[in-house]
């Protein structure tokens, strides 16, 4: 990220970022339920990469600001979009790896599916690193005293 604008991650799974002038915008979490959009866009592998309509569409899905993303510069675009992708899309799976790793955490089941779908992805990759610990555990044989 350039000296031009500065990322703070909130308590409640949004990230902030300012500008020189501290003016901000502010994105959330991607939740399950946004994961068919992100695939849309996300899911091919485009040649020459995302196009700036694209970014400039998942910054407005996520976007919790009055701002309007597409009256910024492009410059401005691709830099609050690559800070957005450090901060918050790193945690982008597909859907079905998604629902793999939903009905694990729920013991082979679906039953709490619409919860998870309201999850910051932030949390839900946080849950199956525990999850993934806490299996690993038991697989470990006992230890002799």
């Amino acid at each position: 990220m350039s000296e031009d604008f500065k990322v703070v991650r909130e308590y409640n799974y949004v990230i902030t970022i300012y500008d020189k002038k501290k003016r901000k915008i502010q994105f959330r979490d991607i939740t399950g339920k946004d994961l068919e959009f992100l695939e849309r866009i996300l899911g091919e592998e485009k040649e020459g990469g995302l196009e700036l309509k694209d970014a400039i569409s998942i910054l407005e899905k996520i976007n919790v600001t009055p701002i309007k993303i597409s009256r910024l510069t492009k410059k401005d675009i691709l830099q609050v979009f690559k800070a957005v992708s450090e901060n918050i899309l790193c945690n982008y799976v597909p859907k079905v790896k998604w629902l793999e790793v939903c009905y694990a955490l729920q013991n082979n089941s679906f039953v709490a599916l619409e919860f998870f779908e309201n999850q910051p992805m932030t949390k839900v990759m946080a849950m199956i690193q525990v999850h993934k610990n806490a299996v690993e555990q038991i697989k470990k044989p006992p230890q002799d005293k």
